[in-house]
């Protein structure tokens, strides 16, 4: 199989995989936000987003070592590899967790909103996203993306279940989100297995340079991944300090919204950066060009998903949330728009990270990690969420573009700029026009936007990837002559 099939056939599966398990959340939404109130979300909301913190700071890049390492042609490469990368993850998670929970049981002490006993789920949340992490980067390295979709789908509905379960049966507020976040860490784990317990006792047999090589390659991540989080998550705290939980409450609806991009976003990455090593080890002239050429494709696509999460985000907050939320509607173009730029981002740099020169995209992240805590002090206190989405995608957009400069004249990709920019500047001003709701009825209104959202998707489709859709276009002809045949030759 070829390079762009197999990471077309691993994002095909993934995404879908995502996009059930978003379906299940649009499901639960109008339940749960019945049920539980706006600060039962924003705690809930902040909790999740130190996990996310606390453990990049854990694994120190040595995911991204693990991706990068494993099917080098130099050694270290393979078993060796996985079971140092692992050991080391492990043991970092549980110390960060017991240092996390120490501190957030001390700071809570200084907080009406933050019980302290939640330390608990915070503790736990961070060993099981490292272990999730590792788990999701080795079922990547063995291509087993038919396994991580099966165990995606499986997580959705359980973790459905089980906060549906305890909201209407036990509690209404946010130990019922927490119980499903953790669950969601615990499916992944179980369902796609870990390397072998008695490999990860034995001593790796790597020399202590090698070992300092390997965590060389990802440790700009502690740089990177920690802006990132900022550059998401920190609005959420800006908002709880000079808004209340309330708002970070109606801020996270819009954000589950128009954070459904990433579940494409993280299908192309989870194909992505294994393959494109494969075939850089492979041959890396010829990498310029096949990465290059995928690359434009996959970023209009990116696009097109922007631009169908802007078109229906609102009309979709309107519809299933309750009342109390519709304040959210008006967020979700811009971030969506973080989302996008995120994504760009995440593609460019897998040119710094294949000629090893990652730690460049470590000053980019520095410094509109940066701006954008300057933005957040200086807008938020009067604009509230508006200005909080906003900002988060201006300071993507700037770390995207940046990015794509330096890795471009680090790794020249041969991306296809004309056709790329046209789609772009297209998709941008539809994005406006169909961004707002064009009938009180949200469903209506959504009706309204299918027939120009349908076109625009099918002339992209056809100017950015024509033997793609050729060959799409071929294949009921060539479905029905081959039944045709096989018909013949029976009788």
């Amino acid at each position: 199989m070829s390079f762009a099939r197999r990471v077309i056939s691993g994002t095909v599966q993934l995404t879908v995989s995502n996009g059930v398990v978003r379906l299940l959340s649009l499901f639960t939404m109008p339940i749960l936000t019945g049920l539980l109130d706006p600060k039962a979300y924003g705690v809930a909301n902040l909790v999740g987003s130190l996990i996310s913190l606390i453990s990049v700071f854990a694994l120190a890049g040595i995911d991204v070592s693990y991706a990068r390492a494993y099917h080098s042609i130099q050694p270290p490469n393979g078993i060796v590899v996985e079971n140092y990368c692992w050991r080391y993850a492990i043991t970092a998670g549980m110390i960060f967790a017991i240092s996390a929970a120490s501190a957030w049981c001390f700071f809570s002490l200084f907080s009406n909103e933050l019980d302290g006993w939640l330390a608990i789920f915070l503790a736990i949340g961070i060993v099981l996203s490292v272990g999730q992490t590792m788990t999701q980067v080795r079922a990547r390295l063995n291509g087993n993306y038919r396994a991580m979709s099966v165990a995606l789908i499986a997580n959705g509905i359980t973790s459905a279940a089980v906060s549906i379960s305890i909201a209407f049966w036990w509690r209404q507020d946010a130990v019922t989100l927490l119980f499903s976040m953790l669950l969601s860490y615990i499916v992944p784990i179980l369902l796609l297995g870990v390397p072998s317990i008695g490999g990860l006792l034995k001593p790796s047999g790597l020399i202590r340079h090698e070992g300092l090589m390997l965590i060389r390659i990802g440790l700009p991540a502690i740089v990177t991944a920690p802006m990132y989080w900022l550059l998401s998550s920190s609005d959420r705290w800006f908002l709880q300090y000079y808004h209340g939980a309330e708002a970070v409450g109606v801020y996270s609806v819009s954000y589950s919204i128009a954070i459904i991009g990433m579940m494409f976003n993280n299908a192309i990455m989870s194909v992505w950066l294994p393959e494109a090593s494969r075939e850089y080890e492979q041959d890396p002239l010829r990498a310029q060009i096949t990465l290059g050429r995928l690359m434009s494709r996959l970023v209009a696509a990116m696009a097109l998903v922007w631009l169908i999460i802007t078109a229906t985000g609102g009309d979709i907050v309107r519809w299933l949330a309750n009342v109390r939320f519709h304040a959210a509607a008006d967020y979700v173009p811009f971030i969506a728009g973080g989302v996008f730029f995120y994504g760009a981002s995440q593609l460019a740099l897998s040119g710094l990270i294949l000629v090893r020169r990652f730690k460049l995209a470590a000053l980019w992240w520095f410094m509109g990690g940066i701006v954008c805590i300057f933005l957040n002090l200086a807008l938020i206190p009067k604009y509230g969420g508006a200005a909080a989405a906003i900002i988060q995608c201006a300071s993507f957009a700037f770390i995207s573009i940046a990015i794509l400069i330096t890795s471009q004249y680090k790794f020249h990709m041969q991306l296809d700029w004309g056709r790329l920019l046209v789609v772009i500047l297209i998709i941008l001003a539809v994005g406006f026009a169909i961004a707002p709701q064009w009938h009180q009825l949200a469903l209506f209104s959504l009706l309204m936007k299918l027939p120009m959202g349908l076109t625009l998707l099918i002339f992209i489709a056809w100017f950015m990837a024509p033997d793609w859709c050729f060959k799409l276009a071929k294949f009921p002809q060539k479905f029905f002559i081959s039944g045709y045949s096989k018909n013949s030759v029976r009788k």
